[in-house]
Parts: structure tokens; sequence; C-alpha cells
């Protein structure tokens, strides 16, 4: 019992506060819905079923983009093999007439850069080029320059993702994935 002046104690965090002035927002006159969105039951359940679906979603894209750098060194790979031999197309004209370019030189003495038939280099590069497969996928020349004494060669191939997830059609985790590869060679030789 209270006395006059006194006010009765309010429960240890069981009370909820109602505005004495609207009396629709006590718990007993609210709808259902409003008291299913103010309990705080299943609160956790929500939570980690959120946390779990966030972790799956990021476990794929890693798994894609792990998949696109194995899938993009397996381009340079199968690159390098196709424009070393492509470089081994000697312009034999200038090289026994002297005509090279020097690179640098070494404590043996100076480095010559061995010059490139470009005409030959390009029809080997394609055709090496044109038996390479990418995860399925054929693998295009971009970009071929030679200047005579050097290769540069940009490759490009669209892989599909590892994981494709039928529920994110169109989404970006099921595109095509577009790798590039950019190579230079040269036949350096020293005196």
């Amino acid at each position: 019992m209270c006395a006059i002046g006194e006010s009765e104690p309010m429960p240890l965090g069981g009370g909820r506060l109602q505005h004495p002035e609207h009396p629709e927002f006590s718990a007993s006159n609210s709808p259902q819905w409003v008291r299913l969105i103010q309990s705080e039951d299943g609160s956790l359940s929500i939570l980690i079923t959120s946390l779990f679906l966030l972790t799956i979603l990021l476990s794929f894209a890693i798994i894609d983009i792990s998949g696109a750098y194995l899938a993009k060194r397996e381009l340079i790979n199968s690159g390098e093999a196709a424009i070393s031999r492509a470089a081994h197309q000697i312009d034999l004209n200038r090289y026994y007439s002297g005509d090279r370019v020097q690179a640098g030189s070494n404590s043996n003495g100076p480095i010559y850069l061995i010059p490139i038939d470009c005409q030959a280099a390009a029809a080997t590069f394609d055709s090496e080029v044109s038996r390479i497969s990418l995860h399925g996928s054929g693998v295009n020349i971009s970009q071929f320059s030679c200047e005579g004494d050097l290769l540069r060669v940009t490759l490009q191939s669209q892989i599909p993702p590892i994981l494709r997830l039928p529920l994110l059609h169109g989404s970006v985790m099921n595109g095509l994935l577009t790798i590039s590869a950019t190579l230079t060679a040269s036949n350096p030789i020293a005196n």
C-alpha cells in the first residue's frame, strides 16, 4: 500500500509505457500484427537465418572469384606457350644482314633482340590460339602488334561462372565472366 503522495513502484523490466491520452496504443487494445511486431520472440532466429544466407551468398561469390582467377592463370599459361612459339618465327634476312636492335647489356657484353617475321608470327599465333579452349569457351585475340623485335598480344575469353544460381536468373552471378591477359615476347641473344 502506498501513502498519499507516494507513487507505486515500477515493475522491473516487464512494464510497458502507455500514453494516457492514446489508449489505443496499449498492448491489450492493439491489433495482433502490431503486438507480433513489438514482440521480441524469434528475433534471434531471424538474425541467424539472415547471417546464414549472407554467408552462403558470399561463399558463392568467393568461389566465382577464385574460379575467374584460375581461369586467368590458365589463359596466361596457354597464351605464353602460343606467343613463345610465334616469337620463334625469325626474319632470316634481317638476322643474317646484322640488322639487330640492342636491348641492353650485361657483364658479358651487349644483348640484342633477334628480328621476328611478323607475318609468320601472326599466322603461327593465330593457329596456336585457335586450339586453346578455356572452360569450354574459345579464346579471342583482341590485340596483336609486332614491332619487328617484340610481340605484344591481348587475349580475351568469356567463361561461365562456376556456380549458377537459378533463383538469381539474369543477375551478375549468372552472366559470363570476361577474362583478358596481355602478353609480350621477344628473343634476346647475347654476343
